[in-house]
């Protein structure tokens, strides 16, 4: 089984968001102080493989980091950013997704603008702004499915 994953932080590096979509069981997220690593674990307790975009160089060492939980440890981590590199493709996620024509509702937003989205949330207590960030990040989350078939075509068909 494969899970999907991103993360939001803020300024200090704290995690604010973790979004996460299971084959078979939808999307979940958690945000502020009802983020739970053990509900997260839990969730993943049946997962072999772990798909991010950059998450071996960020998600994931900041999850180990702030949250003292190494979900590498039992599971196999596919980080679509390395793959679309061997490909010889340039560019972050948002860029991709209009390479391929993947529809994005939070068109022209960026980590920058989350983490600016959150702040706005934590020390004026906008919702809207909360909300919008919970939208950039599933759809950040939702995105890597298709961008990982897209790859996987580009590839040849069969998944690393």
């Amino acid at each position: 089984m494969k899970a999907y994953l991103d993360i939001e932080t803020d300024r200090a590096g704290n995690i604010c968001v973790i979004g996460l979509s299971i084959e078979n069981n939808g999307f979940m997220q958690w945000y502020g102080k009802n983020i739970d690593i053990y509900s997260v674990e839990q969730e993943l307790a049946h997962v072999k493989t772990i798909v991010t975009f950059n998450g071996d160089g960020f998600d994931l060492p900041q999850i180990k980091k702030r949250l003292y939980v190494d979900l590498k440890e039992n599971r196999v981590s596919r980080d679509l950013f390395k793959e679309k590199k061997k490909l010889g493709i340039k560019g972050g996620l948002k860029d991709l997704e209009k390479m391929f024509g993947i529809a994005r509702k939070t068109e022209g937003m960026n980590g920058y603008k989350a983490v600016w989205l959150w702040e706005r949330y934590k020390n004026k207590g906008n919702v809207n702004a909360l909300n919008l960030l919970l939208e950039y990040n599933k759809e950040d989350v939702l995105n890597l499915i298709t961008l990982e078939k897209i790859l996987d075509e580009l590839r040849g068909g069969a998944a690393l």
